[in-house]
């Protein structure tokens, strides 16, 4: 069986062009300089059968934070997380992972869509629309994990029941591309905060946050590989990173464009258990959630989800009981959130996650 871990994010680019030289010299022409923004899309996923892989993690985790006298705080990291705790020691950290697993990854894809195209046709199967490039990525870029997905499942066989695809949680508008994956029953498991509860959706998040931090030149699907190729030497002769651009063609980006205006139902494919956090600040949640996300308590319940396969997800009172089940918990952070699942208790759902306290 191979495992699949697939994230995604949005690549930015300014660059200063010189729009005319004057005559009047130097200053002017200094003047005349304006900024031209390119953007694009770009995912990676990272392939292994190896059984014991979170083993590995975590031994070249330990291995590459050590080295550095970095402390571990976390069993698993997002990119954004180590690259807040370990700054310029980022770079050596992902590196030394990546190049310590290298044994147990069969290969790592990236995939990226830079569209130069003057606009995007969109949702021909209802009202239909034109956007441009910049604003259909702005709409799409926490999507195109799925776009991904299914590539990858074009690409290495379309065998169901070889390959387990996990895909960091995301949202987006349904595609010819989805729907072709549900109707061949691809076997999909989607994670919330999939980057700090699965290795193989973290080490996809740690490469794209390489590339996000050494990218350059222009963006296009032989570029992207090279903050790799050229920091990870142990992949280089082992021929094992793999690029795809899915803006190549006109049928691709058809088929990874949303065609309806609803939403993809991901109830069915969400990673049980989920562990929900219930946790209502007195201060405004984003102020205070960056310092939530290092407390004992947040640390607790995430190492608790990875013991147990599960995810870790917020509570969201308005749809969270649409696709909770009895394998999924509900974890409290003060009195005031043990009422709110009393509260929740008394509304008599037929189905209700099991309530697991901080004490626990």
């Amino acid at each position: 069986m191979f495992n699949v871990g697939f994230d995604s994010t949005s690549l930015k680019k300014e660059f200063a062009v010189l729009d005319s030289i004057s005559e009047q010299g130097e200053k002017d022409a200094e003047e005349q300089k304006s900024t031209t923004v390119l953007k694009g899309l770009v995912g990676a996923s990272v392939t292994s059968d190896n059984a014991d892989l979170m083993e590995h993690y975590q031994k070249a985790l330990r291995r590459a934070l050590d080295k550095v006298q970095v402390r571990q705080l976390k069993t698993v990291y997002k990119g954004a997380h180590l690259l807040k705790q370990a700054g310029d020691k980022t770079e050596e950290i992902i590196c030394d992972i990546l190049n310590e697993l290298e044994p147990f990854i069969n290969h790592i894809d990236l995939y990226t869509a830079f569209y130069e195209k003057k606009f995007i046709s969109m949702l021909g199967r209802a009202q239909g629309e034109r956007v441009n490039p910049m604003t259909f990525i702005d709409k799409s870029e926490n999507a195109f994990a799925h776009a991904c997905t299914w590539w990858y499942w074009r690409t290495y066989g379309k065998i169901e029941d070889d390959y387990m695809y996990q895909i960091d949680h995301f949202e987006g508008r349904v595609t010819p591309a989805w729907k072709e994956l549900e109707k061949n029953k691809a076997n999909i498991s989607v994670y919330y905060s999939g980057a700090e509860c699965n290795c193989l959706i973290s080490l996809s998040d740690l490469i794209l946050k390489l590339i996000d931090i050494f990218h350059f030149g222009t963006i296009e699907y032989r570029s992207v590989a090279r903050p790799i190729l050229q920091r990870c030497q142990s992949f280089l002769p082992a021929r094992k990173i793999r690029s795809h651009d899915l803006a190549r063609f006109d049928w691709i980006i058809k088929a990874t464009v949303p065609d309806t205006p609803l939403d993809i139902n991901l109830n069915q494919h969400v990673k049980h258990p989920i562990y929900f956090i219930v946790w209502s600040p007195t201060l405004p949640r984003n102020t205070v959630k960056p310092s939530f996300e290092w407390s004992v308590f947040y640390n607790n319940v995430m190492e608790t989800a990875i013991e147990n396969n599960g995810c870790v997800k917020f509570l969201a009172f308005d749809k969270d009981m649409t696709f909770w089940d009895d394998s999924d918990y509900l974890v409290p952070w003060t009195e005031v959130d043990e009422n709110h699942i009393a509260l929740l208790n008394d509304m008599g759902f037929s189905t209700m996650p099991k309530t697991l306290k901080m004490k626990d």
